[in-house]
């Protein structure tokens, strides 16, 4: 099995993002050991988080927390209050027009190594500028440090990969946390549409609205668009003018729990249901499993690449797991996907 950097490394995608499942799972140790593997090999990475990471204390728990290390010529991008209190050494580059409560983003490059706070945002849209700009000065890999609430990250638009991180402090018990791991890995793995066709008048409908309709008519389809100011009332519409033949309800928004209970509510036969990713899919895994056991298929425009899964045995507020054990279920349970624990198999 080739190590977590390299499956990095031979994606060659601008941009990774690190999403962790829950608090305390280890995903700020998956960011350095990335960092700081990118950065021994000479490729310049670039740092940034669709949020707020890399704070001295939690600020729930008022635990330690991990910090995040900036190496000399690195790429950093965060909000103005983090880069003026950074204890690295930053060299401004310029102020973005990307804003977050802690102020503008600013870019700025490493000239000595020291540990940084990151503040970005949430938006797809802000994430892509800030990660141009940074390849653009020189970053070859940036690292988007992102969570479970802060998917933006690992949007297809945004990252050409995405690694998960999960461990002992998801659940209270190791088979609750291996479930509630093998569901998101689910989600985030829900397969593409196949038939081009659908594709492509899926995708120029929500050019021109944001929710479509597919009806059967014939050897084609019709399509009706929904206009609405929010998205999510969008998606609520594709019940309401559904027809008998309809096949497909594409949301431009988020799916979530109420839609699939709709569906699942009115419909004896279940439209396909196509979402633009699977950033997009807020569903708990009662509803999710009840509508795929009852022959439900959900698909994506633009599948999302999981390259791989790094846990930790550790709970800190005393629950653990013999490491070895731990990383052997979670390989059995998530095969074929690549399964680390970096900090068990460093030693």
């Amino acid at each position: 099995m080739s190590d977590l950097y390299t499956l990095v490394k031979d994606r060659e995608s601008k941009a990774t993002a690190i999403v962790g499942l829950t608090k305390n799972v280890g995903k700020t140790v998956t960011f350095n050991y990335l960092v700081d593997r990118f950065n021994q090999s000479g490729i310049t990475p670039g740092l940034v988080s669709a949020g707020y990471d890399g704070e001295r204390f939690d600020r729930l728990t008022l635990n330690e927390k991990p910090r995040i290390f900036a190496p000399k010529g690195a790429y950093v991008a965060t909000a103005e209050a983090c880069f003026e209190a950074a204890e690295a050494e930053l060299e401004l580059i310029e102020k973005s027009t990307v804003s977050t409560p802690l102020g503008v983003v600013c870019l700025g490059r490493v000239s000595k190594a020291g540990l940084v706070e990151l503040a970005g945002p949430g938006s797809t849209n802000g994430l892509r500028l800030l990660i141009e700009k940074m390849t653009g000065y020189g970053a070859k890999q940036v690292l988007v440090d992102g969570a479970i609430n802060r998917l933006a990250s690992a949007s297809p638009s945004v990252s050409g990969g995405t690694v998960l991180a999960s461990g002992a402090s998801l659940g209270p018990t190791m088979e609750d946390v291996v479930k509630k791991t093998i569901f998101r890995h689910q989600l985030l793995t829900t397969p593409p549409v196949e038939d081009l066709l659908v594709k492509d008048l899926a995708e120029g409908g929500l050019k021109r609205g944001n929710a479509v309709l597919l009806h059967r008519e014939k050897e084609g389809y019709e399509v009706e668009i929904i206009r609405e100011d929010i998205p999510l009332l969008a998606g609520e519409k594709l019940v309401e003018k559904s027809r008998v033949e309809t096949t497909a309800f594409i949301f431009g928004g988020a799916l979530v729990d109420n839609s699939l209970q709709d569906i699942m509510d009115q419909f004896s036969k279940f439209p396909d249901l196509i979402v633009k990713d699977a950033t997009r899919l807020f569903i708990s895994p009662e509803i999710y499993y009840r509508y795929l056991n009852r022959g439900g298929r959900i698909y994506v425009m633009e599948q999302l690449e999981l390259l791989a899964v790094t846990i930790n045995p550790t709970d800190p507020s005393g629950k653990s797991y013999e490491p070895k054990m731990f990383l052997e279920r979670m390989r059995e349970a998530l095969d074929p996907c690549p399964v680390f624990d970096l900090v068990y198999e460093k030693k």
